[in-house]
C-alpha cells in the first residue's frame, strides 16, 4: 500500500488542497526514512516554504516548493494523511508539515520501509529508480504499438513482465494479479508464449483493471490513509470462488512474490506443476 490506483486519487485529492499552502512548522519524528540530499536540516529546510506542485512519478510522489522538491516512495505500509491540526495523530508518523490552513500533512509509516527524499528541485539523480521509470501506463504514451515493442522479446514470466518498472511505470503486487485475471494469462506464462490476441487482452486489462480500481477507490469514500482493496477479485483470495467460474483460487509464488489467480480462467497451458483443471473437476 499504496498501489498506482491509490496515487491516482492521493494526487486528485491533495494538489487542490495543498497548492499555495504555506508550511508554518515541520516535525521529523523517524529520521530512518529521511534521505536528504543537501545541507540543512529537515525542519528548517522546509518550515516557511509553499506547496506550488504535487506529481506522480510511476510510485513516486513529487511534492514542488519552491527549489526544493520533497520526493515520497511509500512502498508497502507509507500512508499521508491531511487532516485537521487538532485531529490525533496518525500512527507511526514518521514526519508532520503543519500548513498555514489549520491542517497537517503528516507521513506514518509502521515498518519504516517507505523513503522520503528532500533535495533540489529537479535533481532525482540520487532517489533510485526515480529516474529509470518505464511508460506511464495511464498516459496518452501507452500505446498498444509500444507495448507490442516492450514484450516483444522478453521470456520472463507474465507477471513479473508486468511489474517491471523499468518497462511499465508502475504496477504493484495487487493489480497484477487483477491485470492478468482480467487478461485469462497464467501469471507464470511465459511472455514469449503469448499470442497476439492474449498480447492485445493483456494491454486492454492493464488499462482497465486500473482505471476500474482508481474509480473504486475514489467511490469508496475512505480517508486517504486507508487502504481500499474490498472490490478485488483474486488477489489474496486464495481457497475462495473464482468470482467467474467459481474454481478455487489459487497462490503460487513468483520471483519472490505471492501471486493469486483462477485455475481455470488462467489456465497453465505449459503444463507446468498441478494440472488444477484436473482437481477442480474432480471436486466438482
Amino acid at each position: 500500500m499504496p498501489e498506482l490506483p491509490d496515487l491516482v486519487h492521493l494526487v486528485k485529492v491533495l494538489r487542490p488542497a495543498l497548492a499555495g499552502r504555506r508550511v508554518e512548522a515541520a516535525r521529523l519524528r523517524n529520521p530512518l526514512v529521511l534521505r536528504l540530499l543537501l545541507p540543512g536540516d529537515f525542519t528548517s529546510l522546509l518550515s516557511g516554504r509553499r506547496f506550488e506542485t504535487l506529481e506522480r512519478h510511476g510510485p513516486f510522489l513529487r511534492f514542488g516548493l519552491g527549489d526544493l522538491d520533497l520526493v515520497c516512495h511509500l512502498m508497502l505500509a507509507g500512508r499521508l494523511r491531511l487532516a485537521p491540526r487538532a485531529e490525533k495523530p496518525l500512527a507511526f508518523t514518521a514526519f508532520a508539515l503543519d500548513l498555514d490552513s489549520g491542517q497537517t500533512l503528516s507521513y506514518g509509516d509502521e515498518k519504516s520501509m517507505g523513503k522520503i527524499y528532500l533535495g533540489e528541485a529537479g535533481r532525482f539523480e540520487s532517489i533510485p529508480g526515480y529516474l529509470s521509470q518505464g511508460v506511464d501506463v495511464t498516459g496518452p504514451d501507452f500505446s498498444y504499438e509500444l507495448f507490442t515493442a516492450l514484450i516483444a522479446k522478453k521470456r520472463c514470466q507474465a507477471r513479473v513482465f508486468v511489474m517491471d518498472q523499468s518497462l511499465l511505470s508502475a504496477i504493484g503486487n495487487a493489480y497484477a494479479d487483477e491485470i492478468l485475471f482480467e487478461a485469462g494469462i497464467h501469471p507464470k506464462a511465459p511472455c514469449g508464449s503469448l499470442p497476439e490476441d492474449k498480447r492485445r487482452a493483456l494491454y486492454e486489462a492493464v488499462k482497465t483493471v486500473l482505471a476500474w480500481g482508481t474509480e473504486e477507490v475514489e467511490k469508496a469514500g475512505r480517508p486517504l490513509e486507508e487502504k481500499v482493496r474490498g472490490h478485488l477479485r483474486v488477489r489474496n483470495r486464495a481457497g475462495q470462488p473464482c468470482p467467474r467460474c467459481g474454481a478455487t483460487i489459487r497462490k503460487a509464488g513468483v520471483l519472490g512474490f505471492d501471486a493469486f489467480f483462477c485455475p481455470i480462467c488462467q489456465p497453465d497451458r505449459a503444463g507446468r506443476g498441478l494440472d488444477w483443471t484436473r482437481l477442480e473437476g474432480k471436486k466438482e
